[in-house]
């Protein structure tokens, strides 16, 4: 699964990322931009709502993502309603 992180997304880019099952979107409080530089391994941990930078060692805070793993993980909003029989199966 790919991930985005920012302080902050518009709306329609959240809803859409999540919708169409591409990335998922991750927000921290701080501007990240200004921390973290081109190159640098990062990695992301859901289960601690982490983000490491693996390069300098620091740790920053994630938004616990919500009720938008399952649908990331059928692959798009109209395969997580069918599989959750909120759509007929074609």
């Amino acid at each position: 699964m790919q991930a985005v992180v920012a302080n902050f997304y518009a709306r329609i880019f959240y809803r859409n990322s999540v919708n169409g099952g591409y990335l998922l979107p991750l927000e921290t409080q701080e501007r990240l931009c200004e921390t973290i530089r081109t190159g640098e391994e990062l990695e992301i941990s859901l289960d601690e709502s982490l983000l490491r930078n693996l390069t300098s060692g620091r740790e920053y805070a994630l938004q616990p993502p919500g009720e938008i793993l399952p649908i990331l993980e059928a692959g798009d909003l109209f395969a997580y309603a069918k599989q959750t029989g909120m759509l007929a199966k074609a």
